[in-house]
């Protein structure tokens, strides 16, 4: 009897035993658990991006947007895809950044290229250049999509708002409410970058013309995202000529138009525009140089910049291969792409 109350106090003991090693098992999680969410959890602030797109002019909602996150004290920046370029949310550390957003992403354009190392130098610039042989002339032959950006300076992230995305403290600021005192709440506005321009060029004539590039001068080759600076490096825009208009009644005389966008381009000012023209024969390819002036015109909300220009007589020629005559707008005839970078100056 004896062996077995030495045994019964001695599992006593033991069962006393495991259970405090359980129980100081279980406050060593929690305080190694604490610790961890001290260290990670709350190293971080979420921060909802809102975008309001109404201003930008574009008409691309399925194509997305970027915001970079520029650390105000240097290096890379942080990259957002927002494939809901109205809302997204980025996780960030304390400190100060600017900010910028645009339309895509860097890989999206064909006819735009991006350089720069801080948010104060990224730009655009037009990535279809040529140089041509003898003038030296830089000219842009793919001309730029329609980008928009807009930029915040000194968006600061506090130790007040880390660990906001707690499922106990998480926040979301009432739709369309872009003057939410949210601190964890950035709202954007972007602006177009470019600006658009309509060349119409009235024509006697017009039907010996096989096609047509127009040439103007003084475009800006890149402009600034953060604030929509247009660059001083002027080159030479080549654009399509492509909507063609017969006058009423007649089908010689009419007028050909081209619409495309520039980064940059003064107003009330002369420039200089170059029409060229390869005719229906095939061969012969006449130029014509005219001083232009371009003003803005708004319709619908949107300024364009206008110039229009009466030509010189075409002359009358016979279609190459007895066909008949026809406006085509292919340009290939007037040279190749070319992607190439430019410097600034």
């Amino acid at each position: 009897m004896r062996d077995i109350r030495y045994m019964f106090i001695f599992r006593q003991k033991n069962i006393r035993t495991n259970f405090s090693l359980s129980v100081l098992l279980f406050f060593c999680l929690c305080f190694s658990g604490c610790e961890r969410r001290e260290l990670t959890y709350y190293r971080e602030a979420e921060i909802t991006i809102r975008a309001d797109w109404s201003r930008s002019g574009l008409e691309e909602a399925g194509m997305g947007a970027t915001a970079l996150f520029y650390p105000a004290a240097g290096g890379a920046p942080k990259v957002v895809l927002m494939g809901d370029r109205k809302q997204e949310t980025v996780r960030l550390s304390p400190g100060i950044y600017h900010v910028i957003i645009f339309n895509r992403t860097f890989d999206d354009f064909s006819g735009i290229g991006f350089r720069g190392d801080t948010h104060a130098t990224l730009s655009a610039y037009a990535r279809q250049v040529e140089l041509r042989d003898g003038t030296g002339e830089t000219v842009i032959v793919g001309v730029p999509e329609a980008i928009a950006s807009d930029a915040v300076e000194n968006f600061e992230v506090t130790e007040s708002m880390l660990g906001n995305y707690s499922p106990l403290n998480s926040r979301q600021a009432a739709p369309g409410d872009a003057e939410s005192p949210d601190p964890c709440l950035l709202c954007l506005s972007p602006r177009s970058l470019v600006k658009n321009v309509v060349v119409k060029i009235n024509i006697k004539g017009l039907n010996n013309i096989r096609s047509a590039v127009g040439l103007l001068e003084g475009v800006s080759e890149s402009v600034l995202l953060k604030d929509g600076t247009p660059s001083g490096n002027l080159v030479t825009q080549q654009f399509e000529l492509g909507e063609i208009r017969f006058a009423d009644g007649s089908l010689t005389e009419g007028s050909v138009t081209g619409n495309f966008p520039v980064f940059g381009f003064a107003t009330e000012v002369p420039h200089r525009f170059v029409l060229k023209m390869l005719l229906v024969d095939g061969k012969t390819q006449l130029e014509q140089d005219f001083t232009v002036v371009p003003h803005e015109l708004e319709e619908e909300g949107r300024i364009t910049l206008y110039m229009e220009v009466d030509a010189e007589t075409v002359p009358d020629v016979k279609p190459e291969g007895g066909s008949d005559s026809g406006f085509d707008v292919d340009v290939d005839d007037w040279g190749d792409e070319k992607d190439s970078d430019i410097e600034i100056k």
